[in-house]
C-alpha cells in the first residue's frame, strides 16, 4: 500500500474546455498532503455567466473524479470552491449545492490527501 503522494498532475491536467487558467500553484504540505490552487477565467469574454459557472463546477467535479481514478485508492481528492465560502466537496459525494452567480473568475483548490486504512 502506498502511504505517500508520489504522483502529481501537470498544468494541462487541470485544463477545462471553455476556461483558461489564470493562476496555478502547487504546495506539498508534507508527503501526505498536496494542494493545487487554480484560478479559472472565461476563454471568450470578461466573465462567466451563471450557466457557465454551473457547467464549470460540474466539470471541476468530473476532473476531481478523474484524478481519483488515476491515483491509489487511499489517496482522496477534495475540491474547495474558494469563491463560495470555501465550500468543499469530494467527487464521490452529491454535486455541490451552491448558490451560483456570474463571476469574473473561479478560484478552486484541489486537495489531495492520503487516507490510511486499518
Amino acid at each position: 500500500m502506498k502511504n505517500i503522494i508520489t504522483r502529481s498532475f501537470g498544468l494541462e491536467d487541470y485544463a477545462i474546455k471553455g476556461a483558461q487558467i489564470d493562476g496555478f500553484s502547487m504546495m506539498l504540505h508534507d508527503r501526505e498532503h498536496l494542494s493545487t490552487e487554480v484560478k479559472y477565467v472565461p476563454a471568450c469574454c470578461d466573465s462567466f455567466t451563471k450557466d457557465q459557472v454551473e457547467e464549470l463546477i460540474h466539470r471541476i467535479m468530473e476532473k476531481a473524479s478523474y484524478f481519483m481514478e488515476k491515483l491509489h485508492e487511499n489517496i482522496k481528492c477534495k475540491v474547495i470552491f474558494v469563491d463560495f465560502e470555501e465550500t468543499g466537496f469530494t467527487p464521490d459525494s452529491d454535486m455541490p449545492s451552491i448558490e451560483v452567480r456570474s463571476m469574473e473568475k473561479l478560484h478552486v483548490i484541489y486537495r489531495f490527501s492520503v487516507e490510511y486504512y486499518i
